[in-house]
């Protein structure tokens, strides 16, 4: 909070009431001021929440400056802010709402709801109707109104209206005049009263209400909090909502705002019983639940009989005694399924854990963190002994000890598209690197648990890279990064055999230096150390295990020819370029159309490390100056494709690099005239301002100003008056070095140009000039 000195309103303050919320306070306050904005009147307070305020977003500490504003008690303001806070069993978020530790998600603190029954009692906002899962009046049964009946705007917190009043509503002079107290709303009728006002009860901002509501509970919930239990009865109550009938498994409870507008309130009432109503209490809700066993087809047992129910009680973020208190409500209540004519007819227990070696799916997965969906290929492939009962929908039982060996592997296999992508190789190259003995395959049944045909080990394929990275030695900083390997292996007759020049590579054989160390492709993060070597020894390689060049080329080979990333190739092929079919899962492309497509076309890739251009625009620019067009874009200056012979017929014109040019230290700030229009003359000809300025060491922003100037006045605007009488000064000062600069300045305005001692003083400064210990204008070296 800043020093900000807080000064209390001057008008009379009313007094809180019992259960009002603390925006129904602060907005029944300042309508006795002349503030029409909620925020408005908070920042008075230096109180400047980010969103929307209300009890979450302001906190204890600016408790103080509130209570000063309003003249009200600081507790007045602290019992209605409602702080974060944690579950004592979970870490789950919540917040404090009057003693009670309610779900986040379960305040509302954007829109504001009212039961205009209620505010005709009594014309003040209740606290209570912010939690969204109630969506009535506790006093009246009043359904709540969220939008206004007149302009159907939601009602808000915005605008300083009194809480009897539509905030949008207002008259020609900014009165408001939808007095929402004449637009009562229907009365939610309720079969189980005593169920529902224990359900309001636990949350009720009067914490004798708040006890007063513990006497209903069962034994086994005597040391259960209220907040345990409030959200226990959410809990239920999800379950039993009718759009996850169908459910067979846990559901969760609400979690935004338009998900409570199905949460009817008789879905509270019953799940209030179950917690209060004892056995035939319970019994009436999973009665509701079994209604809808029909549709629960893909499951047997409890979760066939209760669905969503029967996870609850593996739910932990309910409290444990809440979980064992729906633990043993639910096996009493099977006791009766036989006298009902249901499927169970025994006792049953709730996700039992198995003991000894033999374990469900669920179980394994936990224990070893395998998919279930791998597990259940695994039982399928019939190379691992599974028990099960005599029914198909019973679970299946593995041995641990079995299970134990198969789940390391599992969990360090990586199919051939995932390895073939880290190694930067096709799939043919991945199996003669298996041949090499570079990289371990894994046989079944680990095989089958991945759905893969070729299954490798990922440390095997990451041991590659981390080897190849071991061997690299530092790379001189002079080397351009253009070095790097793959444009090394352009010079080799296709195919490369990347798989010899890693096993080289990993030998020690081929030396390399590392270039970078980041990014996909790590052939691009080292060279070799001496390129001839490197030639020399990979041509060898090629002559003892000659390659018949395959008619059909994978992706990654067809990349490779092109100089191109894997993503584009498939972009080639759709301007027509490339003729390409489908063996499998993967796209391969002709050998012939590829070499074609290689002599004819150049991509920016290869440009870019042809040229002194950096960026991909800059190339662009200056080919279309010199009339030189892409033959096709993918779009608007995405993936262009440019004639070879037209590119190479211009690249000895281009402009140096930055790296071949000697450029003179530039000793004066100003540019010259003559620079500026050299500058702009090049910048139309299709250079960039970027481009220029790292040339003439200046920003490219003053080169754009330039060019602007250029383009307005038919000329750049000249570097000041005395720019043309450079040489003359410079004569002046040499022949009388002890001349003080202010009678030269006094000289020259009288003789030439009426120019400022200023500009004069800075301008021989330009030049260089410094004045020495002697009192002589020199030259600074």
């Amino acid at each position: 909070m800043s020093d900000l000195k807080i000064r209390p309103f001057a008008a009379d303050m009313p007094k809180p009431i019992e259960g009002e919320s603390l925006l129904g306070l602060f907005s029944r306050a300042l309508e006795r001021t002349t503030i029409d904005r909620l925020k408005r009147g908070l920042a008075l307070a230096d109180v400047q929440p980010h969103g929307n305020p209300s009890g979450v977003s302001i906190s204890e500490k600016q408790a103080d400056a509130l209570a000063i504003l309003f003249k009200l008690d600081r507790e007045d303001v602290v019992r209605r802010l409602h702080p974060r806070r944690r579950f004592d069993h979970h870490s789950t978020g919540a917040i404090d709402f009057f003693g009670t530790k309610v779900r986040t998600q379960y305040l509302e603190t954007i829109f504001r709801r009212v039961s205009p029954r209620a505010l005709t009692l009594s014309p003040y906002h209740r606290a209570i109707w912010d939690l969204r899962p109630l969506c009535f009046d506790p006093t009246t049964r009043e359904r709540l109104l969220v939008t206004c009946p007149v302009c159907g705007e939601k009602l808000r917190w915005w605008f300083v209206r009194g809480p009897t009043y539509c905030e949008v509503c207002v008259t020609d002079r900014g009165f408001p005049k939808t007095d929402l107290r004449d637009y009562p709303q229907p009365i939610v009728e309720f079969g189980d009263e005593e169920a529902i006002d224990f359900v309001v009860g636990l949350v009720d901002p009067d914490s004798r209400k708040r006890e007063a509501v513990r006497r209903l509970l069962p034994a086994a919930l005597s040391d259960a909090s209220n907040s345990d239990i409030f959200d226990a009865v959410i809990s239920i109550a999800s379950c039993l909502r009718p759009e996850i009938s169908g459910k067979t498994v846990f559901v969760g409870r609400p979690l935004r705002a338009g998900h409570f507008d199905g949460f009817t309130s008789d879905l509270l009432e019953v799940a209030g019983r179950m917690i209060i109503g004892g056995r035939d209490g319970f019994a009436a809700g999973t009665a509701k639940l079994r209604a809808h066993m029909s549709e629960r087809k893909k499951t047997h047992g409890l979760f066939a009989e209760v669905g969503p129910l029967a996870g609850t009680v593996n739910d932990r973020s309910l409290a444990p005694v809440i979980r064992a208190f729906l633990v043993e409500s639910l096996q009493k209540d099977l006791t009766d399924t036989s006298e009902l004519g249901l499927v169970r007819r025994r006792l049953g227990t709730v996700k039992p854990k198995s003991h000894g070696p033999w374990l469900n799916i669920q179980e394994i997965h936990e224990l070893f963190g395998v998919s279930k969906h791998a597990l259940q290929r695994l039982v399928a492939t019939g190379m691992v002994e599974a028990r099960r009962a005599d029914i198909e929908l019973s679970p299946v039982l593995m041995n641990r000890d079995e299970i134990a060996p198969l789940a390391a592997l599992y969990k360090d296999a990586i199919d051939e598209n995932r390895a073939k992508a880290v190694l930067r190789v096709s799939i043919a190259e991945l199996h003669e690197l298996a041949d090499r003995r570079l990289v371990e395959r894994i046989e079944e049944p680990v095989k089958s648990m991945l759905d893969s045909k070729t299954v490798y080990r990922a440390s095997s394929v990451n041991a590659i890279i981390m080897a190849i990275k071991e061997r690299a030695l530092p790379a001189d900083p002079s080397r351009s990064i253009a070095d790097h390997l793959w444009n090394a292996a352009r010079r080799l007759c296709p195919p490369v055999p990347w798989p010899a020049i890693i096993e080289l590579i990993l030998s020690g054989d081929i030396r390399v230096e590392l270039l970078r160390d980041d990014g996909n492709e790590w052939r691009k993060w080292v060279a070799p150390v001496d390129v001839e070597d490197f030639v020399t020894l990979v041509r060898l390689e090629q002559a003892k295990r000659p390659a018949v060049p395959s008619a059909w080329m994978t992706r990654s080979q067809a990349a490779e020819m092109l100089n191109i990333a894997e993503s584009s190739v498939w972009k080639v092929a759709r301007v027509g370029s490339l003729a390409s079919k489908r063996e499998g899962r993967s796209t391969v492309y002709k050998r012939s159309d590829m070499a074609t497509t290689a002599r004819k076309y150049i991509f920016l890739p290869e440009m870019l490390e042809r040229s002194p251009f950096n960026v991909a625009h800059e190339v662009g620019r200056w080919l279309r100056s010199v009339g030189i067009e892409p033959i096709s874009e993918w779009s608007k200056g995405v993936f262009p494709i440019y004639d070879r012979a037209s590119f190479e017929r211009v690249l000895p014109a281009m402009p140096p690099a930055l790296e071949e040019i000697d450029l003179p230290k530039r000793l004066l700030k100003r540019v010259s005239t003559g620079a500026k229009r050299k500058a702009v003359e090049q910048v139309k000809k299709g250079l960039s301002p970027y481009f220029i300025s790292r040339r003439l060491g200046v920003s490219a922003k003053a080169v754009t100003k330039w060019v602007a100037h250029y383009d307005e006045c038919g000329d750049v605007q000249p570097a000041g008056k005395l720019e043309s009488h450079e040489d003359y000064i410079r004569s002046a000062i040499e022949a009388n070095p002890f001349i003080s600069v202010h009678a030269f300045w006094q000289a020259f305005k009288n003789d030439r140009v009426e120019v400022s001692y200023t500009i004069m003083s800075k301008f021989v400064a330009d030049l260089g000039y410094r004045r020495n210990a002697a009192g002589r204008l020199v030259l600074k070296q």
